[in-house]
């Protein structure tokens, strides 16, 4: 048994992208034969909004500058006569990309083919991240760019001036390809104030925090702003969990006066209501991990909990093994991990999990580096030396 397994390393050594590629290309196919391309319910405002701006050279609310790279897109497909194959071949393409680079920030990373292969594999396999590339929301392509940002920041050994250059440029993508693309500002803030006091700069520290946080704030509140369906006040008075529908146990705070300030209306309203705050926060936390529904059925919540609790464990393993040799990276994602988490406790859950997507390559991957900390201690680092036996057999 042992044998065995040994050759499949060294299958799984010699030809990972092949091996990958293949298993990636059964799960699209499956899930184009069974889904289809799916352009209602969110799709649809991306379409017409992109045909809106066609017609009238601005968008319709100021809340789409926030999806406004994701509706460009869109108009290019539009331009040239094939809007809906267009958009769905460059999400597939832009999905297949994130694997591969995927894999290269996992080998840059760990120094590890099996614990990349893993990586990718997870996340290839997990079907609630896959499901989304043949919907035209912004979910797949928004997870796409966050891997290959990810990457221009980790994956490449020698870093570059052309490659801070390229993060910077995809970091203005994230912003405008989704309103929770700016959660990375407050997560490069940390890692840039961690690496500026570790060198002793503090006055460029504080120099450059405040022009970060100034730009944060200033970008939140202007998509507080936005439209209705940024009126981030609704799931606190409402005492929403999951966006739009209200807990039944809790009542209406009616009396609460917005002051037309998001940021401000928020930080007042939690002042004045904090034990109900709490309550709801400790909801969505359980809403946001727990990734199960009462009205998904049973075999549904129990495949969910049966895929994801087990990486939530070795994801704290990976941590632990990574914080010692890259710890920039564990504050990246860790920190990435916290900010959407705490986005949602401020705000509300997503019905169908969506608001989870961003987050689950940065699970995986921590957990494929958990699984193989795990394995080398339980074989005691065995494998290596059998693989290169048979190697030279």
């Amino acid at each position: 048994m042992q044998r065995i397994l040994y050759k499949a390393s060294l299958v799984i050594y010699k030809k990972p992208f092949f091996i990958l590629f293949c298993i990636w290309l059964i799960v699209q196919g499956i899930l184009l034969v069974s889904l289809g391309i799916n352009t209602g319910k969110e799709a649809i405002k991306y379409s017409e909004e992109a045909n809106f701006f066609l017609n009238y050279h601005h968008f319709s609310e100021p809340k789409y500058i926030f999806y406004s790279a994701y509706i460009f897109l869109h108009i290019v497909f539009i331009k040239l006569g094939f809007e809906t194959i267009g958009v769905y071949l460059f999400q597939l393409l832009a999905n297949l990309l994130a694997m591969y680079l995927l894999f290269k920030t996992v080998i840059t990373i760990s120094k590890n083919t099996f614990t990349a292969f893993l990586s990718v594999l997870l996340l290839i396999t997990c079907y609630s991240w896959q499901y989304w590339t043949v919907f035209l929301y912004t979910e797949s392509f928004f997870c796409s760019l966050i891997i290959t940002f990810t990457y221009f920041l980790f994956g490449i050994a020698e870093r570059r001036k052309h490659q801070l250059i390229i993060a910077g440029c995809l970091l203005v993508l994230l912003v405008f390809a989704r309103p929770t693309g700016m959660l990375f500002i407050p997560v490069l803030y940390f890692l840039l104030l961690y690496k500026l006091f570790r060198e002793r700069k503090i006055i460029p520290a504080l120099i450059a925090g405040a022009i970060i946080l100034f730009i944060f704030f200033t970008l939140l509140n202007y998509a507080m702003r936005g439209g209705s369906s940024y009126d981030f006040m609704k799931p606190l008075i409402e005492n929403n969990v999951l966006c739009y529908i209200p807990q039944q146990s809790t009542t209406q705070d009616a009396s609460f006066q917005k002051s037309g300030n998001g940021l401000e209306d928020i930080v007042s309203y939690i002042t004045q209501n904090p034990s109900q705050f709490l309550k709801l926060s400790g909801l969505k936390f359980l809403s946001y991990w727990g990734f199960t529904r009462t009205y998904y059925s049973s075999f549904h919540n129990w495949w969910l909990r049966c895929f994801f609790y087990p990486l939530y464990f070795f994801a704290i393993i990976g941590i632990w093994k990574l914080k010692k040799t890259h710890k920039n990276f564990v504050i990246y994602t860790t920190g990435s991990l916290i900010i959407f988490t705490v986005s949602v406790m401020f705000t509300c859950d997503d019905w169908n999990n969506r608001f989870n997507m961003p987050i689950i390559p940065f699970v995986i991957l921590l957990t494929a580096v958990g699984i193989k900390d795990r394995y080398d201690k339980v074989t005691g680092k065995r494998d290596s030396a059998s693989v290169s036996r048979l190697r030279a057999a």
